[in-house]
């Protein structure tokens, strides 16, 4: 997935610049548990033995849940990168919706990572191959990380928006100095102080 490599190379920027590790267990993120179990459920819907039982519910449950995660977002959307983020969330949710509840792939870059033009699964995926008259297929995943590089995949461009989102999320969060310049977040509103490991 290329937001590992988001994270890595923003915990590369943030040392770098002066950062410190340790501000990262300071961060405080506005409704993230919405955030998080919106993003498990979906590992969930694309595995076994879900994917293989949800049927035509399927695309649908993707977009309600893409949707819990995007709201969860927005409500960030003060956090450093998450303008990017969010931006980059809504390309692909825009693209999804336009498919049915499906992310496009484009076959080339299918073809690169696999060696043929087809979805590897008979379960449910997100993801459909394109074809001529596709909307906003230029918004889906058009581009490819090919093997042997790690957690090779396909990927879009609203992808590309949030990894450089979550990379500048990093890397200014470790430059912060004080808890206070942490995760700041409008009076009065709800905000969850993720725990400091270490």
């Amino acid at each position: 997935m290329i937001l590992l490599y988001a994270v890595v190379i923003g915990l590369v920027l943030g040392i770098v610049s002066g950062g410190r590790l340790s501000n990262l267990g300071n961060i405080t993120v506005r409704f993230w548990p919405v955030a998080l179990l919106g993003l498990l459920f979906q590992v969930l819907l694309f595995s076994w033995p879900l994917a293989s039982m949800v049927g035509r519910l399927g695309p649908s449950l993707y977009v309600l849940s893409t949707t819990i995660v995007l709201m969860a977002l927005i409500i960030n959307l003060r956090q450093p990168g998450f303008a990017l983020i969010i931006v980059g969330a809504f390309l692909n949710f825009a693209v999804i919706v336009a498919n049915g509840g499906l992310m496009p792939a484009s076959p080339e870059a299918v073809v690169a990572l696999t060696g043929a033009a087809v979805v590897p699964t008979s379960d449910f995926s997100n993801s459909v191959i394109a074809a001529p008259g596709t909307p906003l297929w230029f918004l889906g995943d058009i581009f490819v990380l090919p093997r042997p590089m790690p957690f090779a995949n396909v990927f879009s461009v609203g992808d590309v928006l949030i990894g450089i989102g979550g990379a500048i999320f990093i890397a200014r969060t470790m430059r912060r100095q004080s808890l206070g310049e942490v995760g700041s977040a409008p009076a009065g509103g709800r905000h969850i102080k993720v725990a400091r490991n270490g």
